[in-house]
């Protein structure tokens, strides 16, 4: 199913657990968030529009449930089962949108998407609307009791933010090395930015580009909620839809 998106629609998709150190056999409350001002949300989610929203653990994976909008956010719920580390997840329907040129071009050099830039001025589309296809995938890393080493698994979506260490390990003034992954294979040159949130302050910033590995070091300047935030758009493959094809990536998680 295809949507019509607005402009609006085209924003970071990204989870937010209620604690993300979570008491053996609770029930756990799931914020989904939609907008760049993180850690508020800026529109709520369609829950049409969401899929597969569930927590895997080693012990297999449960769905959240309960989804319900509240203002600006969408919420779920889910029980916990087990010890360990647990990621919260969930992707969405494909969505059209089309933004004018100037418009396109800005969002385009936001993301860091030179590629993309030089492709239409080669083929002289610069002065053409950009008609594009996205869907987004969103994880959180959560801990009940002792972490284990399911941070960083592959969930299989077609782009990935994994963690090479457990982020609910990291401690201000550290790094956390990801690697982001594109249908499988390490995504070489890939813009990464971050974004930090305590109880008073925020910022947002752009890490750097992905390596030859598709890994990237993340500093970790301070405690408090993170959110990293990754795209890949390529030549959509079915012309008459769209144009472009983006796969847009989140990874929210908790430094103490």
């Amino acid at each position: 199913m295809l949507l019509l998106a607005s402009a609006i629609s085209a924003h970071d998709l990204y989870l937010l657990p209620g604690v993300f150190h979570v008491p053996k056999g609770a029930e756990l409350k799931v914020a989904f968030h939609n907008g760049d001002s993180f850690p508020e949300s800026e529109v709520a989610p369609k829950i049409e529009r969401l899929l597969e929203a569930k927590v895997s653990g080693q012990g297999g994976t449960a769905p959240i449930q309960k989804l319900h909008v509240a203002g600006k956010e969408t919420f779920g719920e889910v029980k916990i089962v087990g010890t360990g580390s647990f990621l919260l997840s969930v992707r969405t329907v494909p969505n059209l949108i089309e933004l004018a040129p100037a418009k396109f071009l800005a969002y385009l050099k936001e993301e860091g998407l030179s590629e993309v830039i030089d492709w239409r001025t080669e083929h002289a589309e610069t002065n053409k609307p950009g008609r594009e296809r996205y869907t987004k995938f969103a994880k959180s890393v959560v801990v009940s009791g002792s972490p284990d080493g399911y941070f960083g698994h592959s969930l299989g979506f077609p782009i990935e933010i994994i963690p090479l260490s457990d982020p609910l390990a990291v401690h201000a003034g550290g790094s956390l090395p990801v690697r982001v992954m594109f249908h499988g294979k390490p995504a070489a040159g890939i813009q990464l930015e971050s974004a930090w949130a305590s109880d008073t302050q925020k910022e947002t910033v752009i890490v750097g580009r992905t390596g030859a590995d598709g890994a990237i070091a993340v500093p970790i300047a301070q405690a408090g909620k993170w959110r990293l935030h990754s795209l890949k758009m390529e030549r959509c493959t079915e012309l008459a839809v769209a144009d472009w094809e983006s796969s847009w990536a989140s990874l929210t998680f908790e430094i103490l």
